[in-house]
């Protein structure tokens, strides 16, 4: 077995005469005599050292082994056309990879309708994506490991980053409805807030590592992962801020119920967002598409 003579040639032939059912129909679709496609096929049976089709009947049909390496052959030429996709991209200045970070509180909708666009803009580039919350955006914008960050839960924003202001997000204290708060009727004393268990995100950065942001109580649980502080909200664990896309099904049904408390006015508060980068990216095709598509969303929901 020759498989380092191989070429991209002989298996394009291949698949085309697994496809089109015939070396003649191949010959045609590739526009080459039979007789080359005929040798090229032989030829690769010879470096492979199997048949790859039964020629007794009238028609060739592939082999067991001809059926197996079909797919590898498919996949070999896949990666192939990826490559090429990609580096012409690349020499006509447009990223390879575009890496995101995004706060935990943008909606995940929202983020998956722009992520379709994008791939369909942009099929040869890869998405890294990172979901972090408070100072984990902004930092990895800073230190470069993002290109782009949408921040949420970070109340301020490095004065050594550019920002595009996004539409807010509305934020809503809620517990369980057989929480102690959710008895409560009226706006409830900041006292009565620092007796009960608040959940809170924690911040897994070190800008802004030991700070509180809307933190009332003393008995504070924190936890980074947004699913889970709601899974706690809904077992009546303790009481907490939430993006009211998350919760807006809850509070239809009566799994959880709005709190009033004294700073945030009875139809939740709205939280700015913020698109940033750093002043040194280098804006190629891919990263000014996001730039443009998230300046242009009028509601985030």
């Amino acid at each position: 077995m020759n498989i380092e003579r191989l070429s991209l040639d002989q298996l394009r032939v291949f698949v085309q005469v697994a496809d089109s059912g015939s070396f003649l129909a191949a010959a045609r679709a590739l526009s080459r005599a039979q007789s080359a496609v005929s040798y090229a096929i032989s030829t690769l049976e010879t470096q492979l050292d199997v048949p790859l089709f039964d020629r007794s009947a009238y028609r060739p049909q592939l082999t067991d082994a001809g059926t197996a390496l079909l797919r590898d052959a498919r996949q070999v030429l896949d990666q192939v056309d990826s490559l090429q996709s990609r580096a012409a991209a690349y020499a006509q200045g447009t990223e390879l990879e575009v890496t995101l970070a995004v706060d935990v509180f943008f909606p995940t909708a929202c983020l998956v309708d722009l992520l379709r666009r994008f791939r369909d803009q942009f099929p040869a580039v890869t998405v890294r994506l990172e979901i972090e919350a408070l100072g984990a955006v902004a930092e990895r914008v800073l230190d470069g490991r993002a290109m782009l960050g949408i921040l949420g839960t970070l109340p301020t924003t490095p004065p050594n980053l550019l920002r595009v202001a996004l539409p807010g997000i509305t934020l809503l204290a809620v517990a369980a409805p057989g929480h102690q708060l959710a008895k409560v009727e009226g706006r409830i004393p900041d006292k009565l807030l620092s007796q009960q268990t608040q959940l809170v995100l924690s911040d897994r950065s070190e800008l802004t590592a030991r700070q509180d942001f809307a933190v009332h109580s003393r008995l504070a649980w924190r936890m980074s992962d947004l699913g889970t502080k709601h899974a706690l909200l809904r077992a009546g664990m303790g009481w907490g801020y939430m993006p009211l896309h998350v919760v807006r099904e809850d509070l239809a049904a009566g799994l959880l119920v709005p709190l009033l408390t004294s700073q945030h006015p009875p139809g939740g508060k709205i939280l700015p967002v913020q698109c940033v980068y750093r002043p040194d990216a280098g804006a190629g095709p891919a990263l000014s598409w996001w730039l443009d598509s998230l300046a242009a969303l009028t509601v985030l929901d």
